[in-house]
C-alpha cells in the first residue's frame, strides 16, 4: 500500500496516499477516514510497504537515534541530503529506519535545519545551544499551561500572578493566563465571564460591569473635586418680570432648561431659558474630557462636579444666570422676531411629568382641569404643533419607550415604562429643536465656530464644525446647546453663544474643547449608552426572575424585531417568525436566565 509522510498544520503525520496530481495529492490520515487534498509541497516522502506495524517501529527507532553522534559524524561538511545522513548513521537502512531518522532530525529541530527537497544544514554549536534553551522554555511554558489548565478545568481557583478580573477588563491576550482561561472556557462551553463567576472571582455581576467600565473610561476615578464658582453673575442683569418654569420627570436632578410666556397685543413672547454653567471657562476642559454624564440604573457619573450641577440646576426658587432665546409669535403662531440674551431669572416652579400627565395628555387636551400652568402648557403645545407642521417631521418616536429603574431598601427592583409621544414630549422636543436650530443659525451667520449635528440623505448623523443641514429634522442648521449640565457639546456651544452675546473672544477650531468633542464625542457617547443598555438588560433579567415571569407579551417594532412588555429588552424573532407589521403582539415563553452572559432562552408560543 502507498503511504506518505505529510506536514499538516506544522505537524508531521503519516497518511495513505490515494492519488497524486501535478499540484496536489489526495491523502487519508491513518486515524481519520476522511480524504483531503494537500499541496505537494507538504508531501515530504512517499513509500510503499505491506508491513502494518511499520509505524510503531518508526516511533521506537526514532527514540533510539543518537542525534549528537550523528552531528559529530557529519562535521566534515555543512549541507547533507537525507539519504547521505541515513548512510552516515546506518550501515544498511530499511525504510522504517530512514523515516525514523528523518523524524528524529526534525522533531524537534535541534542539530540540523531542514532546507527542503530532503536536504539538511548542519547547525553550529551556538545554534544548538540556543535551540535547546528555546525548547526548554517551551516545555516549561507547556508545563505551566497544562498545570493551570487542569486546575481551572476542575473549577479550582489557582494562585494567579495577575488580577483575574483583568482577563475580561482590557486583557493581555498573549498572556499565559488569558490563553489558558479562554481554552478552558471554550472546552467547558461557557463564557470567560461564567468561568470567573464559577471560580468565585465574580460575586456581583453588576459590580463587575461597573468596575470594568470605570477602569476603561475613568481610570483616575469617577469623583470630581468641587470647583470654586465665579461666574460674575452680579454683573448680569436680572429679568424679574418673568414667570419661569421647568418640565422634567421626578428623577431629574440636572434641570438645565425652562420656559416662560409673555402676552403681547397680538400674540406672545415664548422664552426658552438654559442654565449657563459655561460662564466658568475652566469647566470646558473637564467637560470635553468626560464628554457626557453617564446614566445607568440606580446611579450616574456626572460630567461636571456635583457642586457645579447643584449650583446651576434650575431648581424652584433659585435666581440663576441663563442663556435665553425669545420667540415673538402672533396669534397664528408665526414667529415674527427672535432674540437671545444672557440674563438672570428666578425659577418659579419645577413641573414634574408624573403629575402633569394625569391631565395634560392626548385624551384631556380639550378639557379644563384647572391644574397649575394649564393655559401655558396648552399654548406651548399648540405652538409645538405648528413648529412640527412647518418642519414636516415628527419630533418624537411614537413607539419609543423610556424605562425608569428604582430599587427598594430590601433589594426589590421596580421598572416603570413610559411611552413617549405624548403632548409633554412634543412640547419640550419642538421648543428645544427650535432653540438649537436658531442658535446654530445665529453662530453660523456670525462666523463663530460651533459644533453641528449634520444628517445628510443615506448618511449617519455626524458631529462637525462645518455648518450643514439635518435632513432627519428637516432644518438648515442644528446644534446642541440646551443641555450644558450633561453634554460637553452643549457646554461648548453655549460658551460660543455667550461670547457672541458679550462680544468676547470665542473658542477657535483648534481649541482643545472644540476639537476633542468633535473627534471623540460620538464614539464615547455610544460607549456610555452601551454600558447603560448592558446594566438595564441585567436588571431587567433580574426583574423577570424576581416577578417569576415565564410568559411575556412582545410587540413587533421593525421587521422581525420585538420589544418585550415592561422591560427594555428587544429580540430578533427571524428564526421563529416572519416579519409582521409594527404593533403586532405575540406571546413568548422565557427560560434559563443567565445573568453573567445576560442571556435567556425563549420560544414563540402564541402567534
Amino acid at each position: 500500500m502507498n503511504y506518505a509522510l505529510i506536514l499538516d498544520n506544522n505537524h508531521y503525520k503519516f497518511a495513505n496516499l490515494i492519488s497524486s496530481e501535478k499540484k496536489y495529492s489526495v491523502v487519508k490520515e491513518l486515524d481519520n477516514k476522511a480524504e483531503k487534498k494537500i499541496k505537494n509541497d507538504n508531501l515530504l516522502l512517499s513509500f510503499e510497504t505491506k508491513n502494518t506495524a511499520i509505524f510503531e517501529q518508526i516511533t521506537a527507532l526514532q527514540a533510539e537515534i543518537d542525534l549528537e553522534l550523528l552531528w559529530e559524524l557529519s562535521e566534515e561538511q555543512e549541507n547533507w541530503s537525507w539519504l547521505e545522513l541515513v548512510q552516515l548513521y546506518f550501515a544498511e537502512a530499511e525504510i522504517s529506519q530512514q523515516l525514523a531518522l528523518f523524524l528524529a532530525i526534525e522533531v524537534p529541530e535541534i542539530y540540523f535545519s531542514y532546507l527542503g527537497e530532503h536536504k539538511f544544514k548542519r547547525c553550529s554549536a551556538e545554534e544548538i545551544s540556543a535551540r535547546k534553551l528555546q525548547i526548554q522554555r517551551q516545555q516549561e511554558y507547556q508545563r505551566k499551561f497544562d498545570t493551570l489548565y487542569d486546575t481551572l478545568f476542575q473549577l479550582q481557583a489557582p494562585e494567579w500572578n495577575i488580577d483575574p478580573l483583568n482577563l475580561v477588563n482590557k486583557p493581555d491576550k498573549n498572556s499565559l493566563e488569558y490563553k489558558v482561561a479562554s481554552k478552558v472556557a471554550k472546552d467547558l462551553k461557557i463564557s470567560l465571564l461564567e468561568l470567573l463567576f464559577k471560580l468565585g472571582y465574580i460575586s456581583s455581576v453588576e459590580e463587575l460591569l461597573i468596575t470594568s467600565f470605570n477602569k476603561h473610561y475613568f481610570p483616575q476615578g469617577t469623583e470630581l473635586q468641587a470647583l470654586a464658582i465665579d461666574d460674575h453673575s452680579a454683573d448680569i442683569p436680572l429679568n424679574a418680570e418673568l414667570k419661569v418654569f421647568s418640565i422634567d420627570d421626578a428623577l431629574t436632578t440636572e434641570i438645565d432648561d425652562a420656559f416662560s410666556i409673555q402676552t403681547t397685543s397680538d400674540g406672545w413672547i415664548i422664552g426658552v431659558h438654559i442654565s449657563a454653567p459655561s460662564l466658568n471657562p475652566e469647566l470646558l476642559s473637564i467637560a470635553s474630557e468626560r464628554l457626557s454624564t453617564v446614566y445607568y440604573p440606580g446611579n450616574k457619573i456626572t460630567m461636571l462636579p456635583e457642586n457645579v450641577i447643584s449650583h446651576y440646576s434650575l431648581d424652584q426658587g433659585k435666581q440663576l444666570p441663563v442663556v435665553s432665546i425669545y420667540f415673538t409669535i402672533d396669534s397664528e403662531f408665526t414667529i415674527t422676531n427672535t432674540e437671545s440674551k444672557l440674563e438672570q431669572v428666578v425659577i418659579s416652579d419645577n413641573l414634574r411629568t408624573d403629575n402633569l400627565e394625569q391631565y395634560f395628555n392626548s385624551e384631556n387636551l380639550q378639557l379644563e382641569h384647572g391644574y397649575p400652568y394649564e393655559s401655558e402648557l396648552k399654548l406651548l403645545h399648540k405652538f409645538a404643533l405648528k413648529l412640527e407642521e412647518l418642519r414636516g417631521r415628527s419630533s418624537v418616536n411614537q413607539l419609543q419607550v423610556d424605562y425608569n429603574f428604582s430599587f427598594s431598601d430590601d433589594g426589590k427592583i421596580a421598572i416603570k415604562p413610559r411611552l413617549r409621544g405624548n403632548p409633554i414630549d412634543k412640547l419640550v422636543s419642538e421648543l428645544m429643536i427650535l432653540a438649537n436650530c436658531s442658535w446654530g443659525r445665529m453662530l453660523t451667520n456670525a462666523f463663530i465656530p460651533a459644533i453641528y449635528r449634520v444628517k445628510q440623505p443615506m448618511q449617519p448623523v455626524v458631529m462637525t464644525l462645518t455648518p450643514n443641514s439635518h435632513t432627519g429634522l428637516n432644518v438648515d442648521y442644528y446644534t446642541w446647546a440646551s443641555s450644558p449640565l450633561r453634554r460637553a457639546v452643549d457646554l461648548v456651544n453655549q460658551s460660543q453663544i455667550i461670547s457672541l452675546l458679550q462680544k468676547t473672544k470665542a473658542l477657535t477650531p483648534t481649541d482643545f474643547a472644540l476639537a476633542n468633542v468633535v473627534e471623540n464625542f460620538d464614539d464615547t457617547y455610544s460607549a456610555y449608552l452601551k454600558f447603560q443598555d448592558s446594566l438595564e438588560r441585567y436588571w431587567s433579567l433580574r426583574y423577570l426572575e424576581q416577578e417569576n415571569i415565564t410568559q411575556i407579551k412582545a410587540t413587533f417594532t421593525y421587521r422581525n424585531n420585538v420589544q418585550l412588555d415592561g422591560v427594555p429588552i428587544t429580540l430578533d424573532l427571524s428564526a421563529h417568525s416572519k416579519a409582521k407589521p409594527a404593533g403586532t403582539e405575540v406571546i413568548l415563553s422565557l427560560d434559563k436566565f443567565n445573568f453573567v452572559n445576560q442571556t435567556f432562552e425563549f420560544k414563540l408560543i402564541e402567534n
